[in-house]
């Protein structure tokens, strides 16, 4: 008998450097649903409080340089696409 699972991951980057991250795997889809909806969320907070560290420069934003403290942070954040989940089967 297959037994169904679902493994939860993030995505980021972009072309060349991208890259996906397992994060762990739940025979409870409920369980997935809830915490894909809250790092999807959360993520979003996030992207949205360190954006007010970015400035408009010539029609592009970039991040400004008196909060260079913060850039490793923001970096971070900012290649996290999205978090999924997908169903697996095992035997």
């Amino acid at each position: 008998m297959r037994k169904k699972m679902y493994l939860i991951e993030y995505y980021g980057g972009s072309y060349d450097d991208f890259y996906t991250v397992k994060i762990f795997a739940t025979a409870n889809k409920t369980t997935a649903t809830k915490y894909v909806t809250k790092f999807n969320k959360l993520l979003k907070k996030w992207k949205k409080y360190y954006s007010k560290y970015e400035e408009d420069s010539f029609g592009i934003k970039l991040f400004a340089e008196k909060y260079i403290d913060y850039y490793d942070r923001y970096s971070a954040l900012e290649n996290i696409t999205k978090c999924y989940y997908y169903e697996i089967k095992t035997r």
